[in-house]
């Protein structure tokens, strides 16, 4: 049995943000149909890297976001393909899109009409921006980096003694930070809609944008700025020197010296060092969070790290309770043994590719797990499946362009 047995869900998204969070509602069983255009399907689709030959290569980022769902081809330009929609989403549980603002309105698939048709529905949608506001009203895409630049991402993603100086350009985490973070909020507001539906009967809107989501993301931080301004309290946690990633003589380690009632005299006894702690300019947590003296301490640090390996480091450091660990490269976890033991990749048959291997879902049920069941759709592979007798009546899809 999978957790979500039984739930239809009707999904119009593409590339990152909705595919994600479609993505862990199909990890756990529910129904997932997507819904993509004839002959060019996701946008994701048409996203290098490619993985196989001609008329049957994949795009990785397609396969990375949309196993265990089913796809079909229809053309919302058609009325007949709107009514096919229609009469599905007067079936499902839910309907997801991240188009942006007014595109469903404009199809006549706004939250208001399918709401009268199918009053339990669950009616979810993720943006850039929201759906409301001047970057609503304005249309404005999202995108990734649009998100990390306006939500200050980006300008944090600069060492503290750099912005000090006025140097360091600002830059985004290299990863999709925030269009996985909605993702997964956007996953976690359906499943408590699905959850009040249980006690009221009546589905609801769901909304999520990148810009929320990142908001939320850096609360841990944000709290401090919206109550004390932008008084300069010191270095960040990810600045300071007793949180930081430093060389050794073969290459990284990421040092952690905090939870301990002395962390600096801790850290300097495990390094062979001088009890800083007793320097005036380090005595105290705050007066080592000041930038000078964060500064003076990280040079101390790094001539000491320098001088032995990673290995003999994380010995050394271990032996002595300091957190550290080692800093691996791209792709170099999927070697190690705690990835392997937390079965992390998982392999499934593709039509084309011959067996694929995709990011296993990190969620981790007793009873009811998810898991990776069929490979990524073919763009409208399922089309017949699913409408039935109404195919005949509808636009024929081109096939894929290679």
């Amino acid at each position: 049995m999978n957790a979500l047995d039984g739930i239809r869900v009707l999904d119009f998204t593409q590339v990152i943000l909705g595919p994600a969070a479609t993505q862990v509602l199909a990890d756990f069983g529910a129904d997932v149909i997507k819904v993509e255009r004839p002959g060019s399907g996701d946008l994701a689709r048409a996203f290098a890297p490619f993985t196989g030959e001609g008329t049957g290569r994949e795009s990785t980022r397609y396969l990375a976001m949309n196993r265990n769902k089913r796809s079909v081809a229809l053309d919302l330009k058609s009325p007949e393909a709107i009514a096919a929609v229609e009469r599905l989403a007067a079936t499902v549980d839910v309907l997801v899109h991240n188009f942006r603002p007014g595109v469903m309105e404009s199809l006549g698939l706004g939250y208001e009409r399918l709401h009268a048709l199918n009053p339990r529905l669950i009616y979810a949608e993720g943006s850039g921006w929201g759906s409301s506001g001047p970057m609503a009203e304005a249309k404005k895409p999202g995108h990734e980096l649009l998100g990390q630049s306006l939500a200050g991402l980006a300008a944090k993603n600069v060492c503290h003694v750099c912005a000090a100086r006025g140097e360091g350009v600002p830059r985004a985490v290299p990863t999709t930070l925030s269009d996985f973070t909605a993702s997964q909020l956007l996953a976690q507001g359906i499943l408590l809609a699905l959850l009040a539906r249980e006690r009221t009967g009546e589905g609801q809107r769901v909304e999520v944008s990148l810009l929320d989501g990142l908001l939320a993301l850096q609360q841990w931080d944000e709290v401090s700025r919206l109550n004390l301004g932008e008084r300069d309290s010191g270095v960040s946690d990810h600045d300071h020197p007793l949180q930081a990633i430093y060389r050794t003589a073969d290459g990284f380690i990421t040092l952690v010296g905090w939870f301990r009632p002395d962390p600096l005299a801790n850290v300097c006894r495990a390094l062979g060092l001088p009890d800083y702690a007793q320097d005036s300019r380090f005595s105290t947590l705050e007066r080592l969070a000041q930038p000078k003296h964060a500064e003076e301490m990280r040079a101390i640090l790094a001539a000491r790290l320098l001088e032995k390996t990673t290995a003999e480091w994380l010995s050394i450091l271990e032996a002595h309770d300091v957190l550290c660990g080692e800093v691996l490269a791209p792709g170099a976890v999927y070697h190690h043994p705690q990835a392997a033991a937390n079965s992390m990749v998982q392999v499934v048959e593709h039509a084309t590719l011959g067996p694929i291997r995709l990011v296993a879902p990190p969620v981790k049920l007793s009873a009811t797990p998810g898991t990776v069941r069929t490979p990524p759709p073919q763009l409208g592979e399922h089309t017949e499946e699913v409408l039935g007798a109404e195919r005949p009546h509808l636009p024929r899809a081109r096939p894929s362009a290679p």
